[in-house]
């Protein structure tokens, strides 16, 4: 059975625990599963290999009925008003089984009107993942009957970062026409890849100092091949200033210490690829078309990351900022300028 299905609207399965294990291989993905109306689990569930814990979310939504554009739901239609069982199965090929059951956490304070306990669940499985394992979720809603599931192969490899590596003394370069590069080995079963670089700098003004942060989220990099040495990720020296100059603000009397750079890269395993490159298809019908489980919309895969952090800014970078025609106006000293502000600082 595949993993990823395309829905046609109509009923939700119902059927036993035991009857799901014994025909779910044969089940065809043009299954009917929806009618307008009925409720929709949601689930997401991203294994980590580098946890012993790993995490669950479900909710609920509805189907809008076709004849009824105007449908209020009902707290049936978002709330999980019954008892759910949780559990994970790690399937090995001599056909054994090992069984890690979920327990219902409440990790985050919800608000009793708008987000009750019952619209957004969150178990947690206690279970360290084996490399290139295959994992089946299992939702069982205990009162109506009905059986979620959905199945994923856990990374291969681990992953791993070649650059940036932190090296004692240096620094990053970025500015026109000179660009900064991520790289890291590819890992089985992972196919999609995204850095995201934060530029840290601080504000001076009437002598106070305020410490400053810009997310820069990358181009999302898909890649199956895993036989190559490595992948790389450009990060443009141009649209670097581009962006700085778009989301900070030219403020009076503030002035501008650029202070380093730190890189969050993250792998995600072949079915979240998958979903995402869907989402991102234009001329797909739906986003709902591509979808991880059985009788629930949602994802199940997995997901690594690594944080690399405390690159300095180099000078040439620091003097781009402030004389650039792009960023001049926002206040950025040059490396001349900081340097004198630390000695009468240190004098």
């Amino acid at each position: 059975m595949n993993r990823f299905h395309r829905f046609r609207v109509s009923r939700v399965l119902r059927f036993s625990l035991a009857g799901f294990l014994v025909v779910a291989p044969a089940c065809n993905t043009e299954v009917d599963l929806f009618l307008p109306g009925d409720p929709v689990p949601i689930v997401y569930c991203l294994l980590n290999p580098d946890s012993s814990h790993q995490y669950v979310r479900i909710g609920q939504t509805y189907m809008i009925p076709l004849d009824n554009p105007d449908y209020k739901p009902s707290s049936e239609d978002l709330l999980i008003q019954e008892e759910v069982e949780v559990y994970l199965a790690a399937e090995y090929s001599d056909s054994r089984q090992d069984i890690y059951y979920g327990k219902l956490i409440n990790p985050y304070p919800k608000d009793s009107g708008l987000f009750p306990q019952e619209a957004n669940q969150v178990y947690r499985i206690d279970c360290k993942l084996l490399p290139a394992c295959s994992y089946s979720l299992y939702i069982h809603f205990l009162e109506s009957n009905r059986v979620v599931y959905a199945q994923t192969k856990s990374f291969g490899t681990g992953f791993t970062i070649l650059d940036p590596e932190p090296v004692l003394g240096r620094s990053v370069n970025l500015f026109h026409n000179q660009d900064f590069f991520v790289r890291f080995v590819p890992v089985t079963y992972g196919s999609i890849y995204q850095s995201t670089m934060t530029f840290r700098y601080d504000e001076l003004y009437q002598g106070a100092r305020v410490h400053r942060s810009l997310v820069l989220p990358q181009k999302l990099i898909t890649e199956a091949d895993t036989t190559r040495k490595f992948i790389e990720q450009r990060i443009s020296g141009e649209r670097f200033l581009i962006d700085i100059s778009r989301f900070i603000q030219p403020s009076e009397g503030v002035a501008r210490i650029p202070v380093g750079f730190d890189f969050y890269i993250t792998c995600g395993g072949d079915d979240l690829a998958i979903k995402i490159n869907a989402e991102n298809n234009t001329q797909s019908f739906s986003v709902l078309e591509v979808n991880s489980f059985d009788n629930a919309f949602g994802v199940f895969s997995c997901m690594s990351h690594r944080h690399v952090s405390g690159f300095p800014v180099s000078p040439f970078t620091m003097d781009t900022l402030a004389l650039s025609a792009l960023t001049r106006s926002l206040g950025f000293l040059t490396a001349a300028a900081i340097d004198s502000l630390n000695h009468e600082k240190n004098n």
